[in-house]
């Protein structure tokens, strides 16, 4: 997979492509360029370029306090890419980040359809005695 790389700095061309990809995919269908340009100031990004073109083929952000914690958040790829081996390019890139280390959960949330994937890089349902909770904003 050396036709690809990570940035953590995605350039203008490459945010617009981020949009686009962000357009395509249910979770995320709506986010507007002011949306990504502040989600982008606060998170940790993982973009995978392509080597030829320079491209944005796939994405993840995460956001962490660097000791405890780190949340995982769009985890994707292109759809012409999937199943190519990008997911797990971007999973390693962040388990294996230096500003996350010192890191001791890892969480994320996923469809029932991808929890195999997740259960490949030690990821698991078990909250143990904790269960997750959410507050939405209506």
């Amino acid at each position: 997979m050396n036709n690809f790389y990570i940035t953590e700095q995605l350039n203008d061309l490459q945010i617009e492509q981020l949009h686009d990809l962000f357009q395509q995919l249910w979770w995320t269908r709506g986010r507007t360029m002011e949306e990504i340009s502040t989600m982008l100031k606060n998170s940790i990004s993982f973009g995978v370029i392509e080597n030829d073109t320079q491209h944005l083929v796939g994405y993840a952000r995460v956001l962490t306090d660097e000791i405890k914690y780190a949340f995982i958040f769009d985890v994707m790829t292109t759809e012409q890419l999937r199943g190519k081996g990008l997911g797990k390019i971007i999973m390693d890139a962040i388990i294996g980040h230096p500003k996350l280390q010192n890191v001791k959960s890892f969480e994320l949330t996923c469809k029932p359809d991808m929890v195999g994937f997740y259960e490949k890089f030690n990821f698991s349902e078990d909250y143990g005695d904790a269960r997750a909770m959410r507050f939405k904003k209506v």
